[in-house]
């Protein structure tokens, strides 16, 4: 791997709640050079009035992401809460010498695992009325709220006609052509909702295969949970499964199917994926390529999409065989990955070779697993959150997933969990990093 010529991304903001030594080094030598000049250091960690304010090593960041104006983190964790973080808008000042402490302007809790989250497209924090998120909480109903205010502003129904039970998302999506309709994907099904129709469900919706009873999927279908979803700038939707499978859809998601294909199939003869279910599809800016990621795989898969859709590269060395989602960006011709070293690597040139690539440079960004790695719009800002559930008898999140929900979707159970859980806080050995890091690029 070649040194990076660039310096290094430089860490502006953090949360209090973890124990990185580094973190520790930085705010000691903060509190020292005020100290220096005569003054007391008192960090502001305004309290996070949602859970109890004891550190616990099982409740990890599972993801984060930014809102569309670029001002707000949405983060989910273990513990089923969603906390928002608006960043101070000095975050990136060159006089600004102390670093931030990131704590959450508001926290939302979850009745349930949160399967999906997604902001609005028109989400400004100076108009408060656009600030809108969606959440798919498992058995209930997809729902509409703001990350800064308590209550849920609208809901909508997915309902098996066959058994009345609440079908769960696992990947939203709002449409870039209508702001007032989103994507709702689950086992077999897209569904298209419109924002105004409150209580009610799909406008419309069409299954990926023909019979969810196949074991393999028909001609121009594709089988599976639709677990994440993603817009080409050509309007192209692209959805991939956890049995991993690739679907194209044209006409911004409501015209006819482009194509369907396993991902196993296409990669056949070619260094191994691994690979154990789709978790993320990202289009690149031209909308000419796609990036595929998986579960326990080390790898991206990227797709050219012109004429029959061939393999074009595989970008080696990612470090996630885990089966905990670990989160990618593409930005311009880089792609961004986080790994179970609590490393963040970067390839670059996106598009422009062939074959099997390397990383081209990377650097140490948490101390245990990189769960999310996003890159602000304006490509000069990263955040980065960390965690994995470790052994930590003393913490009982709020609520666990059915049994028959961590085996459709592949998440790991609280008995599955623990063979990838690290040793017991206090134990030898023992490495804990539940953090969120915001990174000047």
């Amino acid at each position: 791997m070649e040194q990076n010529s660039e310096p290094l991304p430089r860490l502006v903001g953090t949360t209090a709640e973890t124990n990185l030594g580094a973190v520790s080094n930085a705010l000691a030598v903060t509190a020292s050079k005020q100290e220096d000049e005569g003054e007391k250091y008192y960090p502001e960690i305004l309290p996070d009035r949602g859970r109890s304010m004891h550190y616990s090593a099982s409740n990890y960041f599972k993801s984060a992401q930014w809102s569309p104006d670029g001002t707000t983190i949405l983060s989910s964790s273990y513990d089923d809460m969603l906390r928002s973080f608006v960043l101070p808008p000095d975050l990136l000042s060159p006089e600004r010498e102390l670093l931030n402490i990131l704590t959450p302007y508001s926290v939302q809790q979850s009745p349930g695992p949160v399967y999906a989250t997604e902001f609005h497209p028109a989400y400004n924090l100076q108009e408060p009325s656009t600030c809108l998120v969606m959440a798919s909480i498992s058995s209930l109903p997809i729902r509409l709220f703001s990350p800064f205010a308590p209550g849920i502003l609208a809901s909508y129904l997915l309902v098996s006609p066959t058994t009345e039970v609440y079908i769960t998302p696992y990947s939203l999506l709002f449409s870039p052509e209508n702001a007032n309709h989103f994507f709702a994907g689950s086992n077999s099904r897209l569904s298209v909702f419109d924002l105004n129709r409150n209580g009610e469900g799909p406008i419309s919706t069409w299954h990926t295969t023909a019979s969810r009873r196949h074991h393999t999927a028909a001609a121009g279908g594709m089988k599976g949970i639709v677990s994440t979803m993603a817009m080409s700038s050509d309007g192209i939707l692209a959805a991939g499964t956890f049995s991993r499978w690739v679907g194209l859809y044209d006409g911004y998601g409501r015209g006819d199917t482009i194509s369907a294909f396993a991902v196993a199939q296409q990669r056949e003869g070619e260094e191994s994926t691994g690979g154990n279910g789709l978790t993320q599809v990202m289009w690149s800016q031209c909308g000419r390529y796609l990036c595929t990621v998986e579960r326990g795989s080390d790898g991206i898969g990227v797709l050219d999409i012109r004429g029959n859709s061939k393999w074009l590269a595989w970008l080696k060395g990612r470090n996630a065989r885990t089966p905990q989602r670990l989160g990618v960006d593409v930005m311009g011709g880089e792609v961004w990955a986080g790994g179970m070293d609590g490393v963040v690597r970067v390839w670059e040139g996106l598009g422009m070779t062939e074959g099997v690539i390397d990383p081209k440079w990377e650097y140490q960004a948490h101390d245990d697993v990189v769960s999310s790695t996003v890159m602000h719009q304006s490509g000069a800002v990263l955040a980065t959150c960390s965690g994995q559930r470790h052994c930590d008898p003393s913490f009982e999140p709020a609520s666990q997933e059915s049994s028959s929900d961590t085996e459709s979707s592949g998440m790991s159970s609280p008995s599955s969990r623990s063979s990838q859980s690290s040793l017991a806080p206090g134990s030898s050995g023992a490495v804990v990093d539940n953090s969120l890091k915001i990174w000047a690029l």
